[in-house]
């Protein structure tokens, strides 16, 4: 069974004596197996994502990305939770290593840990399981990525700044053995969500959209029309959120060597922000480019369909208020 609370759940108390006693009390928990994710955060904030499955697989990136990603898989119950921290102008390093200090000081074993250039940046981050945004927040270019064991139980943690906040996503492994989390409370209710369009919702679910049709043939980086819906939908999401920022990340199929491929599907993506800019009006500030190659396809390279499915255009969400 899987348990979902992807809104500000609890807001921490501010005070500094009250906020004293609930970082005491998770560091007291951390050593039950029922909470091995209840570190205590080194800024006050919120929780802004829970969810819990009591039998499940779980990838934990146990070495840079390089071409692919090292991992161990664990079993078992896997919970995950972000936060939201007030944390002006704190490091990575400075969201992440108090919560090592306390994984270190329960036993753990910090399998392994990395910054943003050393995991392999863009796709060691997609590599990772990722609460969708808004979330969860992770720059491409700043973030901190640990891994670590005890016994059986696994616990990473992905810490990035955004301005004045901090974002943390810790995710556990319990094995099966052990008590499983208590489920979150139910989430309050709300009103039915307004209709939305493909592009919004892929992007308020993930974090990520394919603009399925900015199509390229093999080799090539034009885009001959001046007219795309997925453009339009996204110049209209990024009205509607004016405090959100997007990277447009190409890529390529399999065909032809890896750094052709890295280059190429770079100026695809630029190729989309000409247009995005151009003919939508969206301010240039806001849109990056990136080229991700063939290395994160969506479909096999062994046929036709496939190899067009993945020269695509993808928007990623990089910045959320």
């Amino acid at each position: 069974m899987t348990h979902r609370r992807a809104s500000a759940i609890a807001t921490w108390l501010r005070t500094p004596s009250a906020g004293a006693s609930i970082q005491a009390a998770a560091i007291l928990l951390l050593s039950s197996p029922a909470a091995l994710a209840q570190l205590a955060m080194p800024y006050p904030g919120e929780i802004t994502f829970e969810d819990s499955t009591s039998l499940g697989s779980q990838r934990i990136a146990t070495g840079p990305f390089e071409g692919t990603l090292p991992f161990a898989r664990a079993e078992g119950t896997v919970s995950q939770r972000v936060w939201r921290l007030d944390a002006p102008d704190a490091t990575a390093l400075q969201l992440l290593a108090p919560l090592r200090d306390q994984l270190q000081a329960e036993g753990w074993e910090i399998v392994f840990t990395c910054r943003a250039e050393t995991c392999g940046g863009f796709e060691f981050r997609f590599e990772l399981d990722i609460a969708p945004a808004p979330a969860m927040f992770v720059d491409l270019a700043v973030y901190r990525y640990l891994a670590a064991r005890k016994d059986e139980a696994w616990t990473t943690i992905v810490a990035s700044p955004s301005g004045a906040e901090g974002y943390v996503q810790i995710t556990t492994v319990t094995p099966a053995t052990a008590p499983a989390p208590p489920p979150p409370e139910a989430p309050p209710s709300a009103d039915p969500a307004p209709d939305r369009t493909d592009i919004a919702a892929a992007l308020d679910a993930t974090g990520r959209a394919v603009l399925g049709d900015l199509a390229f043939a093999t080799g090539s980086t034009t885009l001959p029309s001046e007219e795309y819906g997925s453009l339009a939908e996204l110049a209209a999401y990024l009205q509607a959120h004016p405090e959100t920022n997007v990277a447009l990340v190409g890529h390529t199929d399999a065909q032809g060597p890896a750094a052709t491929n890295m280059a190429l599907s770079r100026r695809r993506a630029e190729s989309a922000r000409a247009v995005l800019t151009g003919r939508y009006g969206v301010a240039g500030g806001r849109v990056e480019t990136y080229g991700a190659g063939y290395f994160t396809p969506i479909a096999p390279n062994d046929t036709e369909e496939g190899r067009r499915a993945n020269r695509r255009v993808e928007a990623v969400i990089i910045s959320v208020p």
